[in-house]
């Protein structure tokens, strides 16, 4: 590692119907990564409000994009267009490995899904080029890190996960590859409110439940304040394809009516569906404001739109339209029964009962939602509830941190200082040799030297040895190097740490020799000597 290096680091979110880019600089200082202020927004001149709608038109042929983002949205409106607009295309990733996917998961195949993802990326990937990074190639100076559902992960054996990595790192240069990290969306939101001082302030507080609501899923994460550290450990995680999207569907279908436009008519134009759903969007979001902000009074507040719909075959549809709580309430009640059965199931698969939990944070666009943040506030009590600011770019702004992610407490206005995740490849690792005669080595031949003072070994990005599984603890162990020896010691972790295939006790250390075999939960390694 080169000393007193600058290093920009891109942080992406791309969710199923806005992406976001955020920025933030690190300094290389030794073997320590400083962070350069908070991270920041970086919108191009693609961006609207900071957001690009996730939307692209392909040229007459397919075979490219002719516009994205904003201009596509706006071409929804034009019936000689919009068949070939193509938008909310992230739900479909994956739907192939389900037994009865969702019909908002069904609108593309996988392979489209993925091929409308990569084409938007590498229009976005050039952009940053050229308006972000003096407009030449990308070089050791750079790193990237994108947010992805954390169950990409973990369902059928990671493989949306790897084919997601795959196509990302296909829009840029085969030099940089080592540069790109992908960051659980549930550990980016828990690095942004640590960040921000909402992780429920210090120990014993109870559990804290992060409600990270997206456009097509929602992924639910226990956690509570570790006495040591002040780190959120890991509880458990629960996660179902429901997003806000689903709402926007369902307005749709009551637009729809209420322009009286034939089934038939729609059947011949599917594609103006497309441009419902995005005016229902706006509806929805108006009315929400609303309610949360000037009080939910039964029908006391709508939001209304003039809705002009020119169809394929010239007939044109207009209408002012209002919507307010109660046929809000009427046309998607069966929705909000669904979220009130999710959030049940998730607390019971966690194992938990609702007085353990002391907190609930909101993350996430869906969560603006009047009727999300009622059900919670009457089930959990409304002083539980934090609304975090601009929670559509929580997980962003974590995103932007996991690469300088710390133990213990930030305080606002406090740089980081940590030291820099593990590197594979020996031959790139600049620590002293002396320092690095131990290792520990994994199956398929990843290295970790082994320097004197304390190893951390666990899921948490900041660990020495991270290990991106969910049978190992976010702080799982650590290793302790003197000039003579190393021990073992596991930290209370979930699923293990194993000598030999003999599990250790928590928190007492174990002298290891060259050639023993060490397995953290279901990773296994061998202590070698160089």
């Amino acid at each position: 590692m080169v000393n007193d290096k600058q290093v920009t680091l891109f942080a992406l979110d791309c969710g199923a119907t806005n992406w976001r880019l955020y920025r933030v600089g690190y300094r290389l200082d030794g073997n320590l990564i400083r962070i350069l202020g908070d991270p920041q927004p970086s919108p191009l001149t693609s961006f609207s409000e900071r957001k690009l709608p996730a939307i692209i038109t392909l040229n007459p042929e397919g075979s490219a994009i002719e516009s994205f983002g904003e201009v596509s949205q706006g071409q929804l409106e034009d019936e000689n267009v919009r068949e070939r607009v193509r938008e909310y295309f992230k739900p479909c990733i994956g739907a192939h490995f389900e037994e009865s996917p969702l019909p908002h998961q069904m609108r593309y195949t996988h392979a489209q899904a993925l091929e409308f993802t990569g084409m938007l990326l590498e229009e976005v990937v050039e952009q940053i080029r050229k308006e972000k990074w003096r407009a030449s190639g990308f070089d050791e100076q750079v790193r990237f890190s994108f947010a992805y559902p954390v169950h990409w992960g973990y369902d059928h054996g990671g493989a949306i996960l790897e084919e997601f990595k795959a196509l990302t790192r296909g829009c840029f240069s085969e030099n940089i590859h080592a540069q790109i990290d992908f960051v659980p969306e549930p550990e980016g939101a828990i690095l942004s409110l640590k960040r921000q001082g909402l992780l429920g302030g210090k120990a014993g507080d109870g559990v804290t439940l992060i409600t990270d609501v997206g456009g097509s899923t929602t992924d639910i994460v226990a956690g509570q304040v570790d006495p040591r550290t002040g780190e959120l450990l890991y509880l458990g995680r629960y996660g179902e394809p429901f997003g806000g999207g689903l709402y926007d569907a369902e307005i749709a279908k009551y637009l729809a009516d209420e322009l009286s436009i034939p089934a038939s008519a729609l059947a011949d134009d599917p594609a103006a569906l497309m441009t419902l759903r995005i005016y229902a969007q706006r509806l929805k979001e108006s009315l929400s404001r609303q309610l949360l902000h000037g009080g939910d009074g039964e029908g006391d507040h709508s939001a209304q739109r003039m809705i002009t719909l020119v169809m394929r075959d010239g007939q044109v549809y207009r209408r002012l339209i209002k919507l307010d709580q109660r046929r809000f309430n009427q046309m998607a009640g069966h929705l909000n029964q669904a979220f009130e059965e999710m959030i049940a199931k998730a607390i019971n698969v966690i194992g938990l009962a609702d007085k353990e939990i002391g907190q609930v944070a909101l993350v996430g666009g869906g969560v603006q939602l009047f009727s999300i943040v009622r059900h919670l506030r009457e089930r959990f009590g409304d002083e539980k509830i934090v609304l975090a600011d601009n929670p559509d770019e929580i997980v962003v702004r974590g995103v932007g941190l996991a690469y300088g992610a710390s133990v213990g407490t930030l305080e606002p206005g406090v740089s980081l200082v940590i030291e820099p995740p593990p590197v594979a490849d020996p031959d790139h690792d600049d620590r002293p040799v002396s320092e690095a005669i131990l290792q520990l080595v994994s199956p398929d031949g990843k290295i970790y030297p082994l320097n004197v003072g304390v190893t951390r070994v666990g899921r948490a990005r900041a660990s020495h040895v991270w290990l991106e599984s969910d049978k190992v603890s976010r702080n799982h162990a650590e290793l302790h190097r003197t000039a003579d020896a190393v021990e073992l010691v596991d930290l209370g972790s979930t699923n293990g740490t194993f000598l030999n295939d003999e599990r250790l006790q928590a928190n007492q250390p174990h002298t290891l020799i060259v050639g023993d075999e060490v397995r953290f939960g279901d990773r296994e390694f061998t202590l070698n000597a160089d």
